[in-house]
């Protein structure tokens, strides 16, 4: 078990799509590394939350909104990033979403 970062985000070019995962490092960091040549738009962080337990937290989440993911090897939701950022909320320990 350990501590981590799980992500809601959301691209402008991916309309009601968003992309739900994890990181250990700076969330920054990860959206720097998301905006590649393959991504017309850079990812918006929509909320970001510390958790006691990374992987066991994303697992959860790709569980529960398994029947929204547009493809089982991606992280990607048809879906309001809402849903996420509320259950989220609920397993934070802290809000650490990236201000603009």
């Amino acid at each position: 078990m350990s501590e981590g970062t799980v992500y809601v985000l959301t691209n402008p070019a991916m309309p009601g799509m968003v992309k739900i995962g994890k990181t250990t490092k700076d969330v920054s960091l990860r959206l720097t590394d998301l905006y590649s040549t393959g991504v017309p738009l850079p990812f918006e962080c929509e909320y970001a939350a510390l958790v006691k337990d990374v992987d066991k937290t994303e697992k959860v989440f790709h569980k529960t909104f398994k029947q929204d993911r547009v493809n089982p090897r991606r992280e990607f939701f048809n879906m309001n990033p809402t849903q996420a950022i509320d259950l989220l909320k609920l397993m934070a320990i802290e809000d650490v979403t990236p201000t603009v």
